[in-house]
């Protein structure tokens, strides 16, 4: 993992870690703070959602370019990484700056229950949006009783 790069990993199903991972979030954001207060990965807030017969990954990563989005799913895991560039400008003389750029990279442990042919993206004004539907066979099927 280079100085620039922030790996988070996450469930889709809620656990017995699901508040400690914030709290881990923010010890990480003040280990990997240079001196000046710049931090060293970009932050990406996500939102993870169930419903009936999907799953919904939402991430905002506002001065994201579209084409620098990779999400890829591979043995269980769907990847999220992005890079968000620094504006081009020597001429600048900050008094703040909240801004963070580099590289983000946030990793999802998926359920068994999602078909993975059916996992798709959108990406629009900063957010994007993954779903991951469920295997038919996962659904709740009503069971037809017939009558003799």
């Amino acid at each position: 993992m280079s100085n620039s790069t922030c790996r988070q990993t996450r469930s889709l199903l809620p656990g017995a870690f699901g508040f400690a991972g914030r709290d881990m979030d923010e010890l990480f954001d003040r280990l990997f703070t240079s001196e000046n207060g710049a931090s060293q990965s970009v932050p990406a807030p996500m939102t993870i959602w169930e419903e009936a017969d999907q799953f919904h990954v939402e991430v905002e990563m506002p001065g994201v370019a579209e084409d620098s989005v990779d999400v890829t799913f591979d043995k269980g895991k769907l990847s999220i990484s992005a890079r968000r560039d620094a504006p081009e400008s020597n001429d600048r003389k900050y008094f703040l700056s909240e801004r963070r750029y580099g590289e983000l990279s946030r990793v999802v442990s998926v359920p068994d229950e999602v078909d993975p042919e059916s996992i798709s993206a959108t990406f629009a004004n900063g957010l994007l949006n993954v779903t991951l539907a469920k295997r038919p066979s996962e659904l709740p099927r009503k069971i037809e009783i017939k009558t003799s």
